[in-house]
């Protein structure tokens, strides 16, 4: 596990409540009792912790689901934002 990783996963620990290292990179949100609202304010913790932007202003629910579907999807988009800054 690298460092991004780690740090995603003590984010979503902290949102949700419960030990990082009971975060499996295949839960799913919606798993982990983070609805729209508390994903949309990890995304925020998330901007805040790497610097970046994480553009989703404008997905509706469904689509928000979609593209931050489980901890692995997200991990993944992040990474590539922070590719694309480097």
């Amino acid at each position: 596990m690298d460092k991004i990783e780690e740090q995603v996963l003590e984010l979503i620990g902290e949102q949700a409540g419960i030990n990082p290292k009971e975060i499996s990179l295949f839960s799913k949100f919606e798993d982990l009792n983070l609805d729209s609202v508390a994903v949309v304010e990890l995304i925020f913790m998330l901007e805040e912790r790497f610097e970046i932007s994480i553009p989703f202003e404008g997905l509706d629910e469904s689509e928000l689901k979609r593209n931050f579907y489980n901890v692995a999807n997200l991990i993944r988009h992040l990474k590539g934002l922070l590719h694309r800054n480097v």
